[in-house]
């Protein structure tokens, strides 16, 4: 009977490997001199072997790809297709107009003037008490330093965009695994609406918020998820539905402490919006302003205007889409085209059609998060739902596209869509959504985001 060695027993030879066939096994390859690849493996395992990389490498890179495309492509579009149609404020670089256009300008005014006060026209007339004071803050902390306050919201609208990465990662990560982390990661970063997050805008700030409350709740640390969602409070109306997942997850987690946890998660937020509002009550005659002024930009009332403008809005697109803005043709009797007498050019048609096209995909990915997580009793339906009927619910689908991304839950049915396909499906989407990205940015310089 032979009582040889198995080779598991085998003793190790100088780097760790057992002998090969009562032989030692050879020493790893050096990479010679002018062998590239080598080179660039070396590097990719050094870089892949750090510490950080386990927590940050996957948000990080998918972040550093994501916002160099959007910013090469804005400065290309810029010098290209000139300036966006709406004026640009005097802080804002021309190579980087497409990016503090828009809104960019009412916060930029607030920040150097103040909200203006209630003439009686406020919903009649574009006003800037619309607009939450988040991003106004910052951009007048950076005047009172004497930094550019376009350089400073784009700095802090990036990074909290990073920090949306992140927190989505971790808890993709400790909800379904590694890979489906890595892919839904990526689907975020690579969304076309997230444009918007490399803007002087309030998106990156409020996704950020949003991920990192809620994986903060998951975690179970309420105090600092309610911290975090009183802070989303301030940065646009829909804020406020930062707190619905962070509270729904304190009270899931059973009767023990839940008064603690439902406190911990609610006061805050409230503490903040009373500030606020009461703010807008004493110093500028309403504290419903914000919230009124909505009508200017021809949304109602909530509930209301989902029956009262939104038919209107959806057929003046459908009208401009068909009536031949785009070919410049005409109807049978000589007379203006149907979107000219709707009161809609390519860009208002193109921007309706922009954001049906991105609220039929949210709608669809909404119903898989749905059946995959089990309906309304899930904090993360719950959350997804309500961010995208709250705006619709205003009888306007104005800017949906942008303002659905704060539903992130949304990038978990994508991901796993992607998975079930493979790698070339990865790629595939990977590329048109490059190309839907670019068209987004494209579309700045005639229509807002």
């Amino acid at each position: 009977m032979c009582h040889g060695i198995r080779p598991a027993d085998r003793p190790a030879n100088a780097y760790g490997a057992p002998p090969m066939n009562g032989h030692p096994a050879p020493p790893p390859r050096v990479p010679l001199p002018g062998d590239a690849g080598a080179h660039h493996r070396l590097w990719v395992n050094r870089i892949t072997g750090m510490p950080w990389w386990g927590w940050l490498g996957v948000p990080l890179l998918a972040w550093l790809v994501s916002r160099v495309f959007v910013t090469a492509t804005g400065l290309i579009a810029s010098l290209a297709f000139g300036r966006a149609e709406i004026g640009l404020d005097q802080a804002v670089p021309g190579a980087l107009d497409l990016f503090g256009s828009w809104d960019t300008t009412w916060y930029l005014d607030i920040a150097r003037r103040g909200y203006a006060f209630d003439v009686g026209q406020v919903g009649e007339v574009f006003t800037n008490v619309a607009f939450f004071p988040l991003l106004p803050a910052i951009m007048w902390a950076a005047f009172a330093v004497g930094l550019n306050p376009f350089w400073v919201s784009l700095v802090v609208g990036n990074g909290f965009f990073l920090v949306a990465l992140i927190a989505l990662y971790h808890l993709t990560r400790d909800r379904f695994g590694r890979a489906m982390a890595t892919r839904a990661t990526w689907v975020l970063a690579l969304a076309p609406p997230a444009v918007a997050a490399s803007m002087a805008y309030t998106e990156g700030i409020t996704l950020g918020l949003a991920a990192l409350a809620g994986y903060l709740a998951w975690k179970g640390r309420f105090g600092w998820a309610g911290a975090v969602a009183a802070v989303a409070v301030l940065t646009r109306p829909t804020g406020v539905l930062v707190v619905l997942p962070v509270v729904m997850l304190a009270w899931h987690l059973g009767p023990e402490g839940r008064r603690r946890r439902m406190l911990m998660s609610v006061a805050p937020a409230v503490v903040v919006m009373v500030a606020f509002l009461g703010y807008m009550q004493f110093r500028q005659g309403a504290w419903s302003l914000p919230l009124q002024a909505q009508a200017a930009w021809g949304r109602g009332q909530l509930g209301v205007g989902l029956l009262s403008l939104l038919p209107t809005d959806v057929g003046q697109a459908l009208g401009g889409l068909f009536g031949g803005d785009l070919i410049g043709s005409r109807d049978l009797l000589g007379k203006e085209s149907i979107s000219q007498l709707s009161g809609l050019g390519v860009g208002d048609w193109s921007a309706v059609a922009r954001d049906v096209l991105f609220g039929s995909a949210y709608v669809f990915l909404l119903i898989r998060l749905w059946r995959s997580e089990g309906g309304l009793r899930s904090p993360w339906v719950m959350y997804a739902f309500v961010v995208l009927i709250v705006p619709l619910s205003s009888g306007s689908v104005t800017s949906f596209a942008r303002l659905g991304l704060l539903a992130f839950p949304l990038v978990w049915p994508m991901a796993q869509w992607l998975g079930e396909g493979g790698p070339g499906r990865g790629r595939k989407t990977a590329a048109l959504a490059l190309v839907a990205t670019a068209l987004l940015i494209t579309q700045l310089t005639i229509q807002s985001p």
